[in-house]
C-alpha cells in the first residue's frame, strides 16, 4: 500500500515556494523549482534529508538557482527539466541549466521517480515562458509561474494566445486537483479579481479566507482547480461578466480568448500594478 505523499513548502526569497515531496518515514525527497540554494540546503541538512530528484517548471533564476549546489551535494541526483536552446528564448532572468539536465520534460511524457513511487505527466503550458511545463499527478499539479492563486504570471517570451490555451489545459483537469504554484501572490491577486468581478461572492469569500491564513502566517497555496475556476479572472476569460469587464477596459469588442486574456493582463499591468 502506498502511503500519502507529503508536500511541504519551503519559503525562499521574498515570496517563492520550493515544493518538497516525500513519503513518510523516508529521508528521500524530490524538489520542485529549488531557486534558493541557501534555503533548501539549510532545510535538508536540518531534517537530515537526501534529495534524489529535481523537477523544473521553467528556467528562470528564482526556480533554478539552487540546482548546481544540489548537484554537488547529491551526486547522481536526477534533473528533470524542459530542454530548449537558451540562445533562442533566453532572458536576463534565465539561468539555463542545459548541461545539468538528465531527463528532458517533454509534453505528454510520463516522469517516474521510482524511489518515491511517483508518476507525473508533463504538460506543456507556454505563455509565461515558451519552455514552461507543469507536472500533473498525485491529484496535484505543479505549475510554476503560469497560474497563481487568483492570478497568473507575466507574459515574458510567450503570448496571450498561448497563455489562454495553457489555462484551458489546466482548467480541464479534475476540479479537486490541488494547484501548487511558485509564488505567494494570492491576496494581491484577489484585489485585482475584485476589480474585474466586484460582485462575485466566491471572490469575496476567498478574500476573507486567504486573509485569515496570511494573518496566521500560513500559505494560501495549494489552491484547487475548482476554486481558481470560480475566482481567478485569468481562468474565467470565457465568462460573460469577465468578457464585459475586459471590453470595458479595452474600449472595444474582443473576439477571441487571446484578446480577452490580453486585455485582462494589460489591465492588471498598467492600472492595478502601476
Amino acid at each position: 500500500m502506498i502511503v500519502m505523499l507529503e508536500i511541504t513548502p519551503i519559503p525562499a526569497f521574498s515570496d517563492n515556494y520550493i515544493w518538497m515531496l516525500k513519503r513518510p518515514d523516508s529521508p528521500r525527497v524530490a524538489l520542485i523549482d529549488p531557486g534558493d540554494e541557501k534555503a533548501i540546503m539549510a532545510y535538508l541538512q536540518k531534517h537530515k534529508l537526501q534529495a534524489i530528484a529535481i523537477l523544473i517548471t521553467h528556467q528562470h533564476y528564482d526556480h533554478t538557482g539552487g540546482v548546481a549546489a544540489l548537484v554537488k551535494a547529491f551526486p547522481g541526483i536526477e534533473i528533470i527539466c524542459p530542454n530548449r536552446e537558451p540562445s533562442k528564448t533566453a532572458l536576463s532572468i534565465d539561468l539555463p541549466i542545459q548541461n545539468l539536465i538528465t531527463t528532458p520534460a517533454e509534453d505528454g511524457s510520463q516522469i517516474q521517480i521510482e524511489e518515491l513511487d511517483i508518476s507525473f505527466k508533463v504538460m506543456s503550458i507556454p505563455g509565461h515562458t515558451l519552455d514552461h511545463v507543469a507536472y500533473y499527478g498525485e491529484e496535484a499539479v505543479f505549475c510554476g509561474d503560469t497560474i497563481f492563486g487568483c492570478g497568473c504570471g507575466f507574459l515574458f517570451s510567450g503570448t496571450a494566445e498561448q497563455m489562454a490555451a495553457s489555462m484551458n489545459k489546466l482548467a480541464a483537469l479534475p476540479g479537486q486537483t490541488r494547484m501548487y504554484c511558485g509564488h505567494e501572490y494570492t491576496l494581491d491577486n484577489i484585489g485585482f479579481a475584485k476589480w474585474v468581478e466586484p460582485d462575485n461572492p466566491a471572490i469575496l469569500q476567498r478574500d476573507k479566507i486567504e486573509m485569515e491564513k496570511q494573518l496566521k502566517g500560513l500559505p494560501t497555496i495549494p489552491s484547487t482547480i475548482e476554486l481558481e475556476l470560480k475566482t481567478n479572472p485569468f481562468m474565467r476569460f470565457k465568462e460573460p461578466v469577465v468578457i464585459q469587464a475586459a471590453e470595458k477596459y479595452a474600449g472595444h469588442k474582443l473576439n477571441t480568448d487571446g484578446e480577452v486574456f490580453a486585455a485582462i493582463r494589460e489591465w492588471k499591468n498598467k492600472q492595478y500594478d502601476a
